[in-house]
């Protein structure tokens, strides 16, 4: 059968034997997650992770239309820093892209330092889950434990309005953010693998 060179299956597919032994080498790894809750669910630990950092003088929040400049802003400084593959790509959104999301009904949520936007998240809505589209903190303020804070406002506002399923996914080179996520007690699926012929 005819195959391409470069092929993503799930680490459980049976297919992976097979794309071994035709000589495709794996050259990366990607994940998925999702975060389920019921109506007796305790998002205590979500609450106090953006304590935490509103406590540090920041302000977290959902953003409006009005603030998509600074959503450009905060992706522009972080472009170079989204690992690329063929299983994980991220293109910088245009103002005009971002206020199509908008309208689409995707939504963001930032962090703020005296009115200066310094990481943001987005969600869209996919079927009856909520996925994460991109989380994006600037370099300075990371390690900090801003990218989780806001991810947890989010997913705070969102379970308060009646939602229950949440997913999300990235690149294993990723360490922060799959650091982030398991702190939110997502949890993770079979990873995919990305593999390419080698020609020799």
């Amino acid at each position: 059968m005819l195959r391409s060179d470069e092929v993503i299956v799930r680490e459980d597919d049976p297919r992976c034997t097979e794309l071994e032994t035709e000589g495709y080498e794996v050259i990366g790894y990607s994940w998925g997650a999702n975060l389920r809750f019921d109506d007796s669910s305790d998002l205590t630990l979500f609450d106090e992770r953006v304590r935490r950092v509103r406590n540090e003088g920041f302000t977290i929040r959902e953003l409006s239309s009005n603030e998509l400049s600074g959503i450009a802003e905060v992706e522009f400084a972080n472009v170079s820093d989204y690992p690329q593959s063929a299983a994980t790509r991220h293109e910088m959104p245009t103002l005009v892209h971002l206020n199509d999301m908008i309208h689409a009904g995707v939504r963001f949520w930032g962090v703020l330092l005296k009115g200066r936007l310094v990481a943001v998240t987005s969600l869209e809505r996919l079927g009856q889950r909520w996925n994460t589209k991109f989380t994006s903190v600037l370099a300075e303020y990371r390690g900090r434990g801003i990218g989780v804070a806001v991810k947890a406002a989010s997913i705070s506002t969102l379970f308060n309005e009646g939602e229950r399923w949440f997913s999300t996914g990235g690149a294993a080179s990723n360490e922060a953010s799959l650091g982030a996520n398991k702190a939110l007690g997502y949890v993770l699926e079979p990873a995919w693998r990305t593999y390419s012929m080698t020609h020799k």
